[in-house]
């Protein structure tokens, strides 16, 4: 019965866009794959990066993506390196965080683990000088932005969404007025972590205004004077005007202002994510999303 149901959910058209590109031994990945949401998964990371991917095969009993030279090994929602297989107890599933957003009314205490970088830096590298061969300079909202290219094509489609919205909403145009600066490619570690940050591979965005008006921005900054900072609730939270947000995540971004530990000016393009909550059909923006995309 699992077997049926997930060739159904293949033939539904997760996979079809890709069919033709990379040979892959289905029956086997699903017969790997404990349950459907880790197809859904594996399924998403083939749609959403699968221009950098050669092979998917299974290796050791774990579905494997040949990423250049470097095979990088799905497990339980964690993209690891061979070399970090054994640890992959330290590492947190790339999907869990965004499963949980929003205002809570308790905390979770513990220890917070880190995301494995080990397909970013297999498709991009390592160091700065290696990701920057990966990224191009334009104009967004009318500030100069450094993005990868793999996010380029679907920050473009924002921008024109986003101009599209202010020809008729006058909070969209006082917003893309009041921009201040882009933080965008900075080679930099998460906050409190030494995990690289997604500005690291030009893969985040962040839209600073000229004022906040008195709301609560950075879960960080709030927590310095708010003990219960996680309940601040949404209206209290300074964001985008919402055509704004709307345009980032129907083209595979997510904004860091849903997440408990909220960052409202932080928008980071996670294609895999955008699709795992959609439906099981990849998104229309997938089809221009290529790494071969380049802004002249």
């Amino acid at each position: 019965m699992k077997k049926i149901i997930w060739i159904l959910a293949l033939f539904l058209g997760t996979l079809l866009s890709r069919a033709d590109s990379v040979p892959v031994d289905w029956g086997s990945v699903i017969d790997t794959l404990p349950d459907p949401r880790a197809f859904h998964e594996v399924t998403t990371i083939w749609e959403a990066y699968g221009d950098y991917i050669q092979r998917i095969e299974i290796r050791d009993s774990d579905v494997a993506f040949l990423v250049g030279k470097t095979w990088i090994f799905y497990r339980e929602g964690r993209l690891l390196s061979e070399r970090n297989l054994h640890n992959s107890h330290r590492y947190d599933s790339l999907f869990s965080e965004y499963d949980r957003t929003g205002p809570v009314e308790k905390l979770t205490r513990g220890r917070r683990l880190p995301r494995s970088r080990d397909l970013l830096h297999a498709m991009f590298g390592r160091t700065e000088s290696q990701v920057r061969e990966h990224c191009v300079t334009f104009t967004f909202l009318n500030h100069e932005v450094n993005v990868n290219r793999l996010a380029a094509y679907a920050l473009r489609q924002v921008e024109r969404e986003i101009y599209a919205a202010a020809s008729s909403d006058p909070e969209v145009r006082a917003f893309i007025q009041d921009l201040s600066v882009i933080y965008s490619f900075h080679r930099k570690n998460v906050k409190g972590s030494r995990t690289l940050s997604f500005h690291s591979y030009g893969l985040a965005l962040d839209l600073i205004p000229g004022s906040y008006s008195g709301l609560h921005a950075n879960w960080m900054w709030s927590r310095t004077y708010m003990r219960y900072w996680y309940r601040i609730p949404m209206e209290q939270r300074w964001s985008p005007p919402l055509a704004v947000m709307n345009a980032f995540k129907r083209h595979g971004f997510i904004w860091g202002g849903d997440w408990i530990r909220f960052d409202c000016v932080h928008f980071e393009y996670r294609p895999e994510i955008a699709f795992t909550r959609s439906s099981l059909a990849a998104p229309d923006w997938m089809a221009g999303a290529t790494s071969s995309f380049l802004i002249k």
